[in-house]
């Protein structure tokens, strides 16, 4: 990198490598990627949790990691309720504070409440928030919960968790409520979870939801990068400077590239009713396990695979 150019990162979420109608190819990033410094995948890069697209998964996977390594790009991969194991990481600030990013599966009980397997994964959670010890952290907790519940749904399913169609929506008008309706809470729920355990940040982002959209709720500025698979639209956030700018993402002549203008752009700020200031970097929040969950992760992490 140039001395006098300023480092770019670039957040991106919910490309289901492997899963048919998810982002496709590895490759198709590789013209996106190469304008980055670093690149940080908010949760959902690959189908690592599903039986019949994992092999595809994790090869799309290795193709993105390499695509960076021999780049010279630094990649964050936080961890989503589609790839529970690809990393311990959880969450992301930057900017001393002022900007957080967390893929959005632990801001409700149920994780996706649209699922066929949401009461599974609601009780499933609850248990595991019981159980977590005392002194653990709540955000931590939570994250852990997450992905306890996440795997429940797997293993409910036999073969990996629920994938939305539009045809498994339309058999299940239901379903579409619930989906309306989580996505009208979903920017508060997300400036909640940031009041707790981000109080400082200014800026959050997040994905989960496949929905796009940038808001602002109670003096956040909220974004979700929406998705490569149904229903949504991908959309990036670029960081720069001392600036967040959001593009939405477009397939050209078989790669992703930003789009020209940006929908959205602001100067990174601390959230004005911050408690305090902390000097973080680019610290990142891990999901703790203990016992026999630590001893299965790497097992788990490596395969992904239903049990």
């Amino acid at each position: 990198m140039s001395p006098a150019r300023v480092p770019r990162t670039l957040v991106l979420s919910d490309l289901h490598l492997g899963r048919p109608g998810g982002a496709g190819r590895a490759d198709a990033f590789e013209t996106l990627l190469e304008d980055f410094d670093r690149v940080i995948v908010n949760g959902d890069i690959a189908e690592l949790h599903h039986a019949g697209f994992q092999a595809d998964a994790e090869l799309e996977l290795m193709r993105f990691k390499d695509i960076c390594l021999t780049r010279g790009i630094k990649l964050d991969l936080i961890a989503g309720n589609h790839d529970p194991f690809v990393s311990d990481v959880r969450a992301i600030s930057l900017a001393e504070g002022a900007v957080y990013i967390t893929h959005g599966d632990a801001f409700h009980p149920a994780v996706a409440p649209w699922s066929p397997c949401a009461n599974t994964m609601r009780t499933t959670f609850a248990a595991a928030l019981a159980a977590a010890p005392k002194d653990l952290p709540e955000d931590a907790a939570r994250f852990q919960a997450a992905r306890e519940a996440s795997i429940s749904e797997w293993r409910a399913m036999g073969e990996g968790s629920h994938v939305s169609t539009l045809g498994s929506m339309l058999l299940h008008p239901a379903r579409v409520a619930t989906v309306l309706s989580y996505w009208a809470r979903y920017p508060r729920f997300a400036a909640d979870w940031a009041a707790r355990h981000a109080p400082q940040a200014g800026t959050v982002i997040v994905g989960h939801s496949h929905r796009a959209f940038v808001r602002t709720e109670s003096g956040r500025r909220i974004v979700n990068t929406g998705s490569y698979g149904f229903p949504g639209r991908p959309h990036a956030v670029v960081i720069e400077g001392s600036t967040v700018r959001v593009h939405g993402i477009a397939s050209r002549g078989g790669f992703y590239a930003l789009s020209t203008t940006p929908k959205a752009a602001w100067p990174i700020a601390h959230h004005t009713d911050g408690a305090h200031r902390h000097d973080d970097g680019a610290h990142s929040a891990r999901a703790q396990t203990t016992g026999a969950a630590a001893a299965s992760t790497p097992a788990m992490n490596r395969a992904a695979s239903p049990s």
